[in-house]
């Protein structure tokens, strides 16, 4: 039997990871220090391992793009899924119309229903198609990344059996080693990704053609999930074996296993190379050449549905993309009375298709496609959609909203009261506007004059009054703040100050009249009882007022000189500041705590308050500037009047802090107010007040700016009849007050042309119908297209599900049989695995592998728990998987199993292989990090 040692190689199974660093025997075998220079190819295997894991992330890459757009085109998907079923409805609704249509205008109005309805279903397939091709793009974009990494994997195995020419024996078993470790981890990995690109595939065709299941694929699925399950329980009780075996360390019964895994390993080589050959014989059997010869008639029949629908949907996209036209259209020029209301209403000067001048309402002949108007109609807000077909709709029915304003009926007759009373409050407020900047106007000419105008100081001194306010508030929450400490802290620190002094002064007189006893009345005293022993007792036993006033005066002069000593004085302080804090703890009504909080929330007003002073100045600083033409006087600022420290503090006396709150700032008072708010004239000042509240008031466009006399209505009326480029919104407030005024009486003149209006609204809305009607006309044309893809479309669904079923048909003949191949051929892998984990770790304990890591024995066991662990979770999954197949053949039974569920068990599936193939990713990083270790090692 060999000795083993307690020294044990890093394991190399999945969720573990090994690194090699500097276990490689350091006593290089005779010759090798010559070849180091020579190794060139190793190098380059150095070099292309690297290569490997810049391709590996590549595709890693890819992948998560394809992740992504996988949960992205899910989410799309379900939307899809329920605009298509919402659509079915509909059309069993208008099929049923049709039927029971008892006119052949009404059997008409039903068709075109259903060929809407059956326009807006392609619509949704044709979404689903693409987004399925966009998935489908990048499954190819990752299968091409995943190739890349491969090749690069075959060209570095390559450069390092070049390389293993100039290795010595030695370093030939080390890379042999990591090698053939990199060998099983990436047939590992390609089993695996296999398995995934087999579920993106799946993946990929429910979403095209989410066809529902038979019976017979579903007891497939399930049975291919209970072989899973014994397969998965089959590992599970090897791994339990094995942490049995590491619990009880034996050498010999380790070797006895190595054995044994060989030859359960050889048992599932023969099983499976049966199953082979049963499959093999039950595809020579007439039964599976008839199977075989039905799908292809079927795939052949589907090659030809699919030409047929492709070709409908050519032609159908063909159509849509056709350039068809809309007709131009120009009216007669409207009456003499309405061209020239019209010429003065905002409604009508820039109303697109209309010309003020001529009163003619146009548009012109313009061309769209069916592709471009149906996606006019999914966009919801109408002024958002872009078609000729649209932008045309949109230009008519402007046209009928402007004459909609001029309304005769009698709900017209109210709107145009209700609009005519909100121009005549819009024309009021103009007035005042105006009204006002005149008044500025008029002040700031004043100022350039030299006739100052009183600025209201009304704002400035409401701000600083309220902070007058708030700041006296403060003043008296510190009083109160004051007065409750005296009330609670003071008074308790006083009272235990004076109880000490008594009680002291009290005990000194006592001790004295003792001293003073004769030996009798000391006999006396001291038979009294403790209780008995009062001051009222002594004084009796003593019964001299001579000896007592003595004992006293005694008294009190030695407190005297009690209370000059430091010690007294911190003693009797400690004392009261223990008895003010216990009052305050003992304070049910919390006066001082409650007095702080107000005094904050004073102080806090104040800071607000004053916070407003300073803008209120720079306020009434440009108010005094503009229109008034004035300076302030004098400089002052809020900390000149105010001070600037804060509202309040603790006070301290001699250094120390009393208790006590003291008030920090002031107030603003009158004369400070004065000052502040003083302002004379300044000429430059009162010229740009006048430049601005000239300009506000009339605007700039008459000559004569900084106007020291007034623009009036007529001078504006005549300018802009001079200047036709001119509008009454050019000439400031006045300006604005005169249009307001227009729009008033605009509205009254709408009113009474009203008569006038109403044919001519009825004419544009005959335009608007025969708008629509060629519209429906051109659209009417795609229906036959339509109804043809709808026809072909249907047709390769039927195709695809005849080939589906005969394609089942064929695999259930060796369903069975390929079931237990592929279980023994996982199990053969799965051994495999087994076997080169356990010749690791004997290996590594007899010190013959170099990883770069050695571990005790206690990890070869957490090992094996971490792996029965992770088992029983494997065990648990495969369990589920047959839960839920059993789940879908009692939907299918109940006729629940719908093509929203085949996706989303599909999806599932996608994301378990994903799993897997992440598991068998890491054991290959690991492998390729221990191979790229070596030849870095060996490559120095």
């Amino acid at each position: 039997m060999r000795k083993w040692t307690y020294l044990v190689a890093t394991l190399l199974m999945a969720g573990t990871t090994a690194t090699f660093t500097g276990c490689i025997d350091t006593d290089e075998p005779e010759g090798i220090v010559d070849l180091r220079g020579a190794k060139s190819e190793l190098i380059k295997a150095q070099a292309a391992v690297k290569l490997v894991e810049v391709e590996w992330q590549k595709a890693q890459v890819a992948y998560q793009e394809l992740v992504n757009k996988s949960k992205e085109l899910d989410n799309q998907y379900k939307e899809y899924d329920v605009q298509m079923h919402a659509l079915d409805v509909k059309l069993k609704e208008l099929e049923v119309e049709r039927a029971q249509a008892a006119t052949e205008q009404a059997k008409a109005e039903a068709e075109a229903k259903i060929a809407e309805a059956n326009r807006d279903k392609a619509y949704w397939e044709n979404k689903m198609a693409e987004e399925a091709e966009i998935f489908k793009a990048a499954m190819l974009n990752y299968q091409t990344q995943t190739a890349q990494a491969q090749e690069a994997y075959d060209n570095a195995m390559k450069l390092i059996e070049a390389g293993k020419l100039l290795l010595s024996d030695g370093e030939k078993a080390i890379i042999d080693k990591a090698q053939q470790r990199l060998y099983v981890a990436s047939a590992s990995l390609n089993q695996y990704y296999d398995a995934l690109k087999t579920a993106q595939d799946n993946y990929y065709d429910a979403l095209v053609n989410p066809d529902l299941p038979t019976l017979a694929s579903l007891q497939a699925e399930l049975k291919l999930a209970q072989i899973a399950v014994e397969k998965a329980e089959i590992l599970l009780d090897e791994k339990n074996n094995m942490l049995a075996l590491a619990e009880d360390f034996d050498a010999a019964a380790w070797d006895d296993k190595i054995l044994d895994l060989k030859k359960k390993k050889s048992e599932y080589e023969s099983e499976k190379s049966k199953a082979d050959v049963e499959i093999a014989t039950i595809k020579t059997s007439a039964d599976y050449k008839a199977a075989e010869q039905k799908v292809a008639e079927k795939i052949k029949a589907r090659k030809a549905a699919k030409e047929a629908y492709d070709k409908a949907v050519a032609d159908s996209t063909t159509q849509v993309n056709t350039q068809l036209d809309i007709a131009a259209y120009k009216s007669e020029p409207i009456n003499e009375g309405l061209r020239t209301l019209f010429s003065s209403s905002n409604d009508f000067t820039s109303l697109d298709g209309y010309t003020v001048s001529t009163g003619v309402f146009d548009y012109l002949a313009v061309q769209y496609t069916q592709t471009e108007y149906n996606a006019d109609l999914k966009i919801e807000d109408v002024t958002a959609r872009t078609s000729k077909a649209s932008l045309t709709l949109m230009k008519v029915n402007a046209w009928i909203d402007a004459l909609g304003k001029y309304s005769v009926d009698e709900n017209g007759v109210e709107w145009n009261k209700l609009t005519l009373a909100e121009k005549e409050k819009a024309a009021k407020d103009a007035k005042e506007k105006f009204e006002k900047d005149k008044a500025n106007w008029e002040i700031s000419a004043k100022a350039v004059k030299g006739t100052a105008t009183t600025v209201p100081t009304t704002d400035l001194k409401e701000v600083t009054d309220a902070y007058n306010s708030s700041y006296a508030a403060v003043e008296s929450a510190v009083k109160a703040y004051n007065s409750a400490w005296d009330a609670v802290y003071q008074a308790a620190y006083d009272a235990a100050v004076e109880k000490e002094k008594a009680s002291v002064l009290e005990k000194t007189y006592r001790d004295n009249m003792i001293t003073a006893l004769s030996p009798t009345s000391k006999a006396a005293w001291e038979a009294l009882t403790p209780a008995e022993q009062t001051t009222s007792k002594l004084e009796a036993i003593l019964d001299d007022t001579v000896k007592q006033a003595k004992a006293k005066a005694d008294a009190n002069a030695t407190l005297a000189e009690w209370l000059k000593l430091d010690q007294t004085v911190a003693d009797l302080a400690a004392k009261g500041e223990a008895a003010g804090n216990q009052a305050l703890a003992d304070d049910k009504d919390k006066k001082v705590e409650k007095a702080k909080a107000a005094l904050v929330k004073a102080a806090g007003k104040a800071a607000t308050a004053v916070a407003k002073v300073a803008p209120a100045i720079s306020t009434y600083s440009a108010l005094a500037a503009n229109p008034y033409g004035q300076i302030l006087a004098n400089t002052v600022s809020v900390e000149d009047m105010t001070g600037k420290d804060v509202f309040y503090k603790e006070e301290e006396k001699d250094g120390k802090k009393t208790g006590h709150m003291q008030a920090l700032r002031s107030d603003i008072s009158a004369d400070e107010f004065t000052k502040l708010s003083a302002t004379k004239l300044d000429r430059n000042t009162a010229e740009d007040a006048l430049e601005y509240t000239s300009d506000a008031t009339f605007g700039t466009v008459i000559p004569g700016e900084d106007r020291l006399v007034e623009v009036t209505e007529a001078m504006v009326r005549a300018y802009i009849k001079q200047n036709n480029s001119a509008v009454l919104t050019d000439f400031g407030t006045l300006g604005a007050m005169m249009a307001a005024n227009d729009d008033v009486q605009t509205c009254k003149d709408m009113i009474a042309a009203a008569d006038l209006i109403k044919p001519l609204k009825a004419q544009m809305e005959g335009v608007l119908a025969d708008l629509n009607a060629e519209i429906n006309t051109n659209t009417a044309l795609m229906d036959p297209f339509i109804a043809k893809a709808d026809e072909t479309r249907i047709a390769l669904k039927t195709a695809k599900e005849e080939v589906k079923k005969a394609q089942e048909e064929q695999d259930a003949l060796t369903a069975e049989a390929e079931a237990n191949s592929k279980k023994f051929a996982e199990l053969i892998q799965d051994y495999d695995g087994l076997i080169s984990v356990v010749q690791d770790q004997i290996d590594g304990i007899n010190g013959g592998v170099v990883t770069g890591t050695v571990v005790t024995v206690e990890s070869v066991l957490n090992y094996w728990k971490n792996e029965v662990a992770t088992q029983e979770k494997s065990v648990e999954e495969a369990k589920q998987k047959v839960t839920a197949a059993e789940k879908s053949i009692e939907l299918f039974n109940k006729g629940e199993y719908k093509e929203a569920y085949v996706i989303e068990q599909k999806k599932l599936a996608l994301e378990t292989a994903q799993e897997a193939y992440d598991v068998a990713k890491a054991i290959y990083d690991t492998a390729l990090a221990q191979v790229k270790a070596v030849l870095e090692t060996l490559s120095k």
